[in-house]
């Protein structure tokens, strides 16, 4: 399909995003466009959600997880999301990140919690997935106070975050932790080497193969790195008995090539995958609520993932 005519008029009027090496400079860059994006182009965030804050620790320090709990009476369903941000950026407080989490927690009457996985290149892989997997042990340890179905466990993120998801996914069942209902993988950098990133969209759609190479370099200590299964979940040698997965793409998105392969691998597995890609879409549609009926369109469907998923549309029924 061809690009989106509103896609192709916002891309008419943003310059080409500047790579640095500077991470301080790349994450003040990054979140200035990410939020003005955002204000600009999301619909209004709810704010009848509870927000509370909890440091826990970690391998060599801790991290924040922001919990955000819905009006109603629990317990509720748990949704644990990593946001995207390239791994070298982001943050649980960007307004955006935020605000998604908002959406979610009460359209589909979840408890969230927003992981602040350290970033690289201070903190070089697998820190984030070891962070994530804390995350998630933490979470279900502590479900019953923070009155979160144990057994109504659910993952995600978008791009970097949503390698992440997949990586603890993967994780955890290898080491026998918490089950989960769900992996919901938005536009994820499911393969970290790049052999299958789209290389016709890499420029010219806000996420750029430049930005991936540089991603490349903060990310690994050593050059066999992004050739781990946790890095990379699409060269897993075994993907059963892994949660089943909503994995959503973008037709004009480097990335789609990965998310075409794992969900491939995935349903050869036996693993239940429902895979959408948006037509004449780019990596960062999803945030553009406002402007996008596909964006609302994916809201909608992630939503309606975590309430089937956790049985809250059969209660609700």
């Amino acid at each position: 399909m061809p690009l989106d005519p509103k896609i192709a008029e916002l891309l008419s009027t943003i310059p080409t995003p500047e790579v640095t090496s500077d991470p301080l400079q790349h994450r003040a860059m990054e979140r200035m466009t990410m939020n003005t994006l955002a204000a600009q182009l999301a619909e209004p965030y709810p704010s009848d959600v509870h927000r509370t804050s909890v440091t826990i620790p970690v391998i060599d320090g801790e991290i924040e997880l922001l919990i955000y709990v819905p009006p109603t009476a629990g317990p509720h369903p748990g949704f644990i999301s990593f946001f995207g941000g390239g791994f070298r950026g982001g943050s649980v407080h960007y307004d955006y990140v935020d605000g998604t989490c908002r959406e979610r927690c009460l359209g589909a009457n979840v408890v969230v919690v927003s992981v602040g996985y350290r970033l690289a290149p201070e903190r070089k892989f697998p820190s984030a997935v070891r962070d994530g997997y804390a995350a998630l042990e933490w979470v279900a340890n502590n479900a019953s106070r923070l009155k979160i179905q144990p057994d109504a466990l659910m993952i995600g993120g978008q791009s970097s975050g949503g390698n992440i998801a997949a990586a603890v996914a993967l994780w955890s069942r290898d080491q026998h932790g918490p089950t989960l209902a769900l992996q919901v993988l938005e536009v994820p950098a499911l393969d970290l080497t790049g052999q299958t990133n789209l290389t016709e969209y890499g420029t010219g759609f806000l996420f750029e193969t430049a930005e991936f190479e540089q991603i490349q370099l903060d990310l690994f200590a050593g050059p066999d790195d992004a050739h781990s299964p946790y890095a990379s979940p699409i060269l897993a040698t075994d993907l059963r008995d892994l949660p089943p997965a909503l994995i959503l793409a973008a037709e004009y998105d480097l990335l789609r090539g990965g998310a075409d392969r794992y969900a491939e691998r995935l349903r050869a597995a036996g693993v239940a995958v429902d895979y959408r890609v948006a037509p004449g879409q780019i990596h960062a549609s999803p945030l553009m609520t406002s402007a996008l009926e596909a964006a609302r369109t994916w809201r909608d469907t992630v939503i309606a993932a975590l309430k089937g998923a956790s049985g809250t549309q059969k209660a609700a029924a």
